[in-house]
């Protein structure tokens, strides 16, 4: 009955054309190990070595290629080049250790499992028996497999980085001496709306269809009238006749969507896990958090990692934010690129809480925003806040919750939604059609020299109704262009009138802080700088010729 049965799932497609099977993959050639547990072990011979950190640092690395001259290229031309960011990653301390987990997950998941022998004949069988019997894996109590997790908030770049990561590892390995095709890893989604039984297998059978076309497994299968356990059975067959060494199933969270059992799923994942010795490698955000820790046995094959925002340190003592913002600062397209300093640093971090794909959107769509306003195109803190205003308007009330620490408002955010850098642009580009101002000589009778100098005099830090003032004033004046006409309206203003001071106990106390971008964190009290060095070092001092177009 077993000889019959091993007969019935031999694969015997693989027999015949086998040239023609798969389109693309690497022949295997054999390299001896030097760890003792996956010496003689001819799936874990055909990958390639392990990366060290130097290969690890090249294949993570990913920015756009840059050359100073391209700020004096066209409008058009920049904002294409500044589209490229939407790629853009630097791998931190994180990065290289989830790399490095994933290629020991793969290796360690093999050890035992050797093609066409007597351990892989009895699993087979079992496969067989359980579809006979219409029957699914039970749940185990035997040692954990190695499966772990990546939990965090969304735009951290998780599954940016687990493909990358993995983009080193060949997709398909084909043997000859045994005449199997070995996939060292097959990276699955789960639907949005939920899943099902027959949702995952069906993934399995699609992803394995891209990569081995002649399988048609998916046509095979296709049929609606297998049971959901029969169609897993199927799916776990292929899992172990193509030697998948890790299965990564990305989307984890939209499990909580599901209308059936998500524990049952969960546990019918570990279970065939462990059966077919395959680890799994779950992606989600921290939505699936609850999901992971159901049960216990759930939660301890999957200790992985938790990613939340970049860590931000000091100008002392740097952190994630620092090496991040440092690394992206490079990359402006613009005609006078702005300075790095911690006014500007801690203004983008204020508006994207150091989520990474924020972070990076800001930071493109202020560019673009300030080559279509034209002018001297650089970056302030004012253009900053008004692009995080209005371009990214739908996450704000998210990270305002990631800003206050608000537990109740952030438990109402399943997590980031995710920004398209394309359409940002798209927007921007949208809203400013027609609406493009030459760049010098805005001359007291254009009707923009009004707005434009009270523009400019509201990020020097004049309110709104006394900075049109002064731009009115200035244009009677007799101010030749915008530019003149702040000067003028710098000259003649004055401090104001003067306040009674309150004293006694009812006299508020200031802040030891004001929020980023506020002026007046320039004036706090310092025993080793004056307010005015203060100002300058947190880069407040703007230069009046990069704010108003000349």
């Amino acid at each position: 009955m077993k000889k019959r049965a091993a007969k019935n799932f031999r694969i015997c497609w693989m027999e015949n054309n086998l040239e023609n099977f798969a389109p693309e993959f690497l022949e295997a050639e054999y390299k001896e190990q030097r760890i003792p547990q996956y010496q003689g072990n001819p799936l874990i011979e055909a990958l390639p070595p392990s990366l060290e950190d130097t290969q690890w640092l090249e294949t993570l690395f990913s920015v756009p290629a840059f050359r100073e001259e391209q700020r004096q290229w066209s409008a058009n031309e920049r904002i294409q080049l500044i589209a490229q960011l939407s790629d853009f990653m630097v791998p931190l301390s994180r990065h290289f250790e989830l790399a490095q987990k994933l290629d020991a997950l793969i290796r360690q998941g093999y050890v035992g499992r050797i093609p066409r022998s007597a351990q892989s004949h009895r699993v087979f069988v079992k496969l067989h028996e359980m579809s006979q019997n219409r029957t699914t894996f039970k749940k185990s109590s035997s040692t954990a497999q190695l499966s772990s997790s990546l939990i965090g908030l969304s735009g951290m770049g998780k599954t940016t980085t687990v493909k990358r990561a993995l983009s080193y590892m060949p997709e398909v390995i084909y043997h000859p001496r045994y005449g199997i095709y070995q996939i060292p890893y097959l990276h699955i989604e789960t639907p949005y709306d939920g899943a099902s039984v027959k949702g995952i297998a069906h993934s399995i059978f699609r992803k394995v269809d891209q990569l081995l076309p002649a399988a048609n497994y998916t046509e095979r299968y296709l049929d609606s009238r297998i049971g959901a356990e029969t169609l897993m059975n199927h799916a776990a067959r292929i899992l172990h006749a193509h030697c998948v060494g890790l299965l990564v199933v990305d989307e984890i969270q939209n499990l909580e969507n599901s209308r059936k059992n998500r524990d049952a799923l969960m546990s019918l994942l570990v279970s065939a896990s462990n059966e077919l010795g395959v680890p799994i490698f779950f992606i989600g955000t921290n939505k699936a958090s609850n999901l992971l820790s159901l049960n216990f046995r759930q939660a301890r094959r999957s200790i992985g990692q938790s990613w939340g925002a970049l860590k931000k340190g000091t100008h002392n003592a740097p952190d994630e934010w620092e090496y991040f913002v440092s690394a992206l600062w490079r990359f402006q397209w613009i005609r006078t690129p702005a300075d790095k300093s911690p006014f500007l640093t801690d203004m983008l971090y204020h508006h994207s809480q150091g989520i990474v794909d924020i972070a990076i959107k800001l930071f493109a769509a202020t560019q673009v925003r300030a080559i279509l306003e034209g002018g001297s195109e650089t970056i302030t803190a004012e253009l900053i806040a008004r692009v995080a205003k209005t371009e990214l308007a739908m996450v704000e009330p998210m990270i305002e919750a990631l800003r206050l620490n608000d537990i109740h408002a952030l438990m109402r955010f399943d997590d980031i939604a995710p920004i398209n850098l394309s359409e940002v642009i798209q927007n921007i580009e949208l809203r400013f059609a027609g609406r493009k101002v030459p760049g010098a000589n805005i001359t007291p009778e254009d009707a923009l020299f009004v707005p434009t100098c009270a523009s400019a005099l509201e990020t020097l830090g004049f309110k709104a109704d006394d900075a049109e003032n002064m731009a009115e004033i200035a244009a009677r004046d007799g101010a030749k262009n915008a530019l003149e006409g702040v000067k003028k309206a710098l000259t003649k203003s004055t401090s104001g009138t003067k306040t009674k001071s309150v004293k006694g106990k009812n006299a508020p106390r200031p802040p030891e802080e004001y929020p980023p971008g506020d002026y007046r964190n320039g004036l706090l009290k310092s025993d080793q700088e004056s307010a005015l060095e203060r100002m300058k070092s947190l880069g407040m001092l703007p230069d009046l010729e990069k704010i108003l177009p000349v």
